[in-house]
């Protein structure tokens, strides 16, 4: 019997715009790797996207169909009742989300053979919708895989009513999975999963992890690479050559708390005259009142720049410039960021160490040797591990990064993706 793996996602595949995106890229990417010797055939469901827009992101879709053609299976644009012409078409909300899950419903009644294993990986909350309708697929013996990669109790995004109704319908999705003996619920890394049991009494097995990683072949144009504040010209970004960088990067969202570095940098400033706060923050979260904030905060301090850029090309440049002295991780709510895989992978031979969030679960990508913990909320105390951090002497600061390099392969996508196949899927 076939094994016929469905990947169901909202970005990543005809858009790439958030962390959601990149974890099915690489899953794309990890599978197109893996099909040479694991006998599978890979389907992909996807929002529907306007090819014409803006939004449309082609290498990213050639990708996708280039493994269901590898592989046998078909590209399924699902129906959210949106033309697919923005981010914001992507997401929606709880509407939108029924949507699409009863078209994905439909579509896997015309697409799945029951002659074959059908495994199903949901990626993200919208998704999560779909175990309401999951009863109405043909194939009562398909394998779900629900991979929330956030909560309403972890991400305080939107207004209150719209939360809690978020909130309600968690609940009753998780209780329904969890009595489905055909369903799980996938956490991204353990500090995710210690939230989701407490927030939603959800309880894991040593199988129920999908934890986050990289492809590292996609960085290596990078990090066979060193730059200066020179190269950073042709970004727009004039820092003098002889100045430090203390950087951050991400979408510009409540959850990853760049509020709480704008407001330590105000206390650290002064002390560190030497030194520029470099921020890569894209407003495409939908939370520009939040990206105002932050400039606001920032508006008449000195030495800071603000980019309003997804291009990844400007982060990976920092990270690989010999100016860059402090990273800064400050997320407050994410399950598993990317960021932090990011700075431990590029800082190999590089001069920054890395400051990280202790409250989410960027944690789960350093040990404690490896960086330096921190609560974002806490300012003062932020501002003083930055000082702190910059004043490390040089041996100090080789011995936590050379500790980085030898605990980065425990991140490599394709090996977890691997792991986690053979555990859950050719167990039997």
């Amino acid at each position: 019997m076939k094994k016929h793996i469905i990947i169901a996602t909202y970005d990543g595949i005809g858009t790439y715009y958030s962390g959601v995106g990149t974890i099915a890229k690489n899953i794309i990417d990890s599978l197109t790797i893996l099909s040479d010797k694991l006998d599978i055939k890979v389907s992909i469901a996807y929002i529907n996207v306007d090819k014409k827009s803006e939004v449309f992101n082609k290498e990213c879709f050639d990708s996708a169909n280039n493994l269901t053609t590898k592989t046998g299976g078909k590209m399924i644009p699902l129906c959210n009742t949106t033309k697919g012409q923005s981010e914001w078409d992507m997401w929606r909300s709880f509407d939108e989300w029924r949507f699409a899950c009863a078209s994905l419903v439909t579509a896997l009644n015309l697409t799945l053979d029951e002659k074959d294993e059908n495994i199903i990986i949901l990626n993200d909350t919208p998704f999560l919708f779909f175990s309401g309708y999951k009863d109405l697929v043909s194939d009562k013996n398909l394998k779900c895989f629900y991979f929330p990669l956030s909560t309403g109790e972890n991400h305080a995004f939107g207004n209150e009513e719209w939360r809690n109704n978020r909130i309600k319908a968690e609940n009753g999705f998780f209780k329904m999975i969890q009595t489905d003996p055909n369903s799980k619920v996938i956490s991204l890394g353990e500090k995710f999963a210690e939230r989701m049991n407490q927030d939603y009494g959800l309880t894991f097995e040593e199988n129920d992890y999908l934890q986050n990683g990289l492809c590292f072949d996609k960085y290596e144009n990078f990090l066979d690479n060193k730059f200066s504040n020179q190269d950073l010209q042709k970004y727009g970004v004039k820092i003098e050559e002889d100045k430090k960088i203390i950087f951050a990067w991400g979408r510009c969202s409540i959850a990853k708390g760049f509020k709480e570095l704008a407001l330590a940098w105000v206390k650290a400033h002064k002390l560190l005259p030497n030194h520029y706060l470099l921020l890569q923050i894209p407003n495409n979260s939908g939370e520009t009142d939040y990206f105002n904030e932050v400039k606001g905060i920032l508006e008449n301090i000195p030495r800071v720049i603000i980019l309003n850029d997804f291009n990844p090309d400007i982060w990976k440049t920092v990270l690989r410039n010999k100016n860059t002295d402090v990273v800064c991780i400050p997320s407050l709510m994410d399950p598993f960021p990317h960021t932090s895989i990011e700075a431990k992978l590029f800082s190999k031979d590089m001069n920054f160490i890395t400051i990280i969030s202790d409250v989410d679960g960027a944690v789960d990508a350093f040990k404690e040797d490896e960086c330096i913990y921190v609560d974002p909320k806490d300012i003062k105390t932020f501002a003083d591990k930055i000082i702190e951090v910059i004043n490390l002497d040089n041996s100090q600061k080789r011995e936590m990064i050379d500790k980085n390099i030898q605990t980065i392969q425990n991140f490599n996508f394709p090996k977890i993706l691997e792991k986690f196949i053979n555990l859950n899927l050719f167990e039997n």
